[in-house]
């Protein structure tokens, strides 16, 4: 479709500037809508205390959209955003987009996503999940989020990372307890040895507050490893935001992707990784599984699901009386010692992901879904 011919008028509400997941997610569905044409309204929502940076031509872009002044005729509006604030825009069809990374959701979400017209979740986990919590069964529909695969494909150049040893395993992530660093950092300290030619890279940040030397980090980091009791291989801390042209080169520097995640609402850097050709070890559950399996990644087993338990945090309440994962951490160990003693079957794996998911989860295919869904919405309105 080419650009400039308008097709339907889309009101955008959400975060645009941040380096959240949602952010994230809101950026790639605008651009992949503006090129097939769509005229696009956006209203940003601030979400997180960090930004990050955009390059000259979408900065340009989204304040063009911010700027739009023109009439709209018949518009669909979608709000991309956490679940608890969903309100539906007066004269429009109104679409909800998000998603939440434990068994249920809060009546809060329940009661605001059935205000709203229609629920998009990225995951079949989510669906199950939002329509068990009662959530109407006629409002959810699934719509994959994807990767770019122009940015992140094997091959690009890799970062310098100071202090990397001979094989590396990276993990990227907010530092928030539902990641399971601490499960990562434990399994990595007591299965390798000061002398073993390894490191883990943790490309991290804090969203609670501005902290781009890291320093509480660098702090949990020293009481994890104290609570091991033994030195181990060197952590390499890496907690200030990166220009996204930086992204795909720091994924080219590691030997293998690892998370054990909790619970995930779509695992954005797992998708990242695996399309760069990276083998992905992160946990079976939740909304990965739709684009990860025993074929393309290394899948940890899970001791079952546990209370999430409070932690004194703004999240406390959306997570009440939910359960998540509790990732095993001795199979954790055993694959990460697997993919460092065989490095080209892991190697193997990392590269039928990344064709796997280049061709199925593009953001190409999965906003033309989109895209699809707005015009028979439109349609019928």
């Amino acid at each position: 479709m080419l650009v400039g011919v308008v097709l339907l008028n889309l009101i955008a509400i959400g975060p645009v500037f941040e380096a959240v997941g949602y952010a994230e997610v809101n950026r790639n569905i605008l651009l992949h809508l503006h090129r097939r044409g769509v005229n696009i309204k956006l209203i940003p929502k601030p979400l997180g205390v960090t930004s990050v940076e955009l390059d000259a031509r979408e900065q340009d872009l989204f304040a063009r959209m911010i700027n739009n002044s023109g009439r709209m005729a018949n518009p669909v509006s979608l709000f991309v955003f956490i679940g608890a604030f969903f309100t539906p825009t007066p004269g429009s069809y109104s679409i909800g987009l998000t998603m939440l990374e434990s068994d249920r959701i809060p009546a809060s979400w329940v009661e605001r996503c059935n205000g709203m017209d229609e629920i998009w979740v990225p995951s079949n986990f989510n669906y199950s999940t939002f329509r068990a919590s009662g959530v109407l069964a006629e409002k959810v529909r699934v719509m994959h989020l994807g990767v770019d695969g122009a940015r992140f494909r094997p091959g690009a150049p890799p970062l310098h990372i100071p202090g990397r040893r001979g094989f590396a395993f990276l993990s990227v992530f907010e530092w928030i307890p539902r990641k399971g660093y601490d499960l990562l950092i434990r399994a990595f300290l007591e299965e390798f040895r000061a002398d073993e030619d390894v490191c883990l890279i943790l490309k991290v940040h804090d969203n609670s507050s501005y902290d781009p030397d890291g320093v509480k980090i660098k702090g949990e980091i020293d009481h994890l490893r104290a609570q091991v009791g033994s030195g181990g291989p060197p952590i390499i801390l890496i907690s200030s935001i990166l220009p996204p042209g930086a992204v795909p080169r720091l994924y080219a520097a590691a030997d293998c992707f690892v998370l054990p995640t909790r619970g995930e609402g779509w695992n954005m850097p797992a998708i990242e990784a695996m399309a760069c050709g990276l083998p992905v070890i992160s946990t079976a559950w939740s909304a990965h599984l739709d684009f990860m399996n025993a074929g393309n990644s290394y899948l940890i087993d899970i001791e079952g699901l546990e209370p999430i338990p409070r932690f004194g945090i703004a999240n406390d309440a959306v997570y009440s009386g939910a359960y998540w994962a509790r990732p095993s951490i001795a199979h954790l160990k055993r694959l990460m010692r697997y993919v460092y003693e065989n490095r080209d079957a892991a190697r193997a794996v990392g590269m039928r992901a990344s064709d796997y998911v280049r061709e199925k989860f593009s953001w190409d295919r999965s906003v033309g879904r989109m895209y699809e869904r707005l015009l028979e919405i439109q349609g019928q309105h």
